[in-house]
């Protein structure tokens, strides 16, 4: 009987010792965070030095899930700024960068989603319950439902999924007049691409965020009706826009059985995000 206590003894002290560890790295890894995070804000404070912006339509409520349009390395800024919520926290896509972007953007936006095989199934099912239990503290979250190729032209129910389960609306969101990057970018070498990206977008002078009516989810009704019915809304919107300002067709939105059995597919069905640049690299 003594030996038992001796053994539970020491393993409650092992347990105090790690779980002691866990919260001392937790703190140290605290600070660069909001470092970085406070770098983020001073980036877009310091905007209308590359390009002014400003809104149009009524600025996001919160919560809300902003499905915005994927043209350029900026949008996230852009977005940012125009809703007057900088610290808004964002999805993005982890594949094919280096440890240290993938960091920056981490410590940025939050949200890392993935389409390689052996790491989106946890990955991005993880991410989804975590934007899900951002939304329902009150907070907003952009989300880029073309993932980060906005030329295949198609739409990830991610957007649809989260907005249903956490029972916030999705705002529509479109950056017209920005730099529109090229399908290939993202092999460009990051320090060029980000120059290339910050001349392109200079000459443009300045860039609009339309904002869309909100796309509320019906409590209540089956997931996949929902589902269905809101990524048509924003097949819509999204047509409309790029039609409107760029010229181009919009994506198109593919039902399919994974939307609606929580699966996600190419990590664009979590709602694929955004980065600074189109770079390694360049896919947002």
């Amino acid at each position: 009987m003594r030996g038992r206590t001796v053994a539970r003894t020491k393993r409650s002290r092992q347990g105090g010792v790690h779980a002691a560890l866990t919260r001392l790295w937790g703190a140290f890894l605290t600070v660069p965070q909001e470092l970085i995070r406070g770098l983020y804000v001073t980036a877009i404070g310091l905007l209308p030095l590359v390009a002014r912006s400003r809104g149009v339509g009524q600025p996001p409520p919160r919560p809300c899930l902003l499905a915005v349009t994927h043209v350029g390395g900026f949008d996230v800024l852009f977005v940012a700024r125009a809703a007057r919520q900088w610290r808004m926290r964002a999805v993005f896509n982890c594949d094919d960068r280096p440890l240290v972007l993938r960091l920056l953007f981490k410590a940025a936006w939050r949200y890392a989603v993935s389409a390689d095989p052996a790491r989106k199934k946890l990955l991005n099912r993880d991410t989804e319950a975590a934007v899900v239990r951002h939304l329902r503290s009150g907070g907003s979250v952009m989300v880029f439902p073309e993932g980060h190729r906005y030329w295949e032209r198609r739409l990830y129910p991610g957007v649809a999924r989260i907005a249903y389960r956490a029972a916030v609306p999705i705002v529509p969101v479109g950056v017209a007049n920005a730099y529109l990057y090229r399908a290939g970018s993202e092999n460009e070498r990051w320090g060029k691409a980000a120059l290339r990206l910050v001349r392109e977008t200079r000459r443009r002078g300045s860039v609009e965020v339309h904002f869309g009516e909100p796309l509320v989810p019906r409590v209540g009704w089956p997931e996949s009706e929902e589902v269905d019915r809101l990524m048509r809304a924003v097949e819509e919107w999204f047509g409309r826009f790029y039609q409107r300002f760029y010229g181009i067709e919009g994506p198109t939105w593919r039902r399919t059985s994974s939307a609606h059995d929580g699966a996600t597919r190419d990590g664009g069905a979590s709602a694929v995000g955004c980065h600074l640049a189109p770079t390694a690299g360049g896919r947002a």
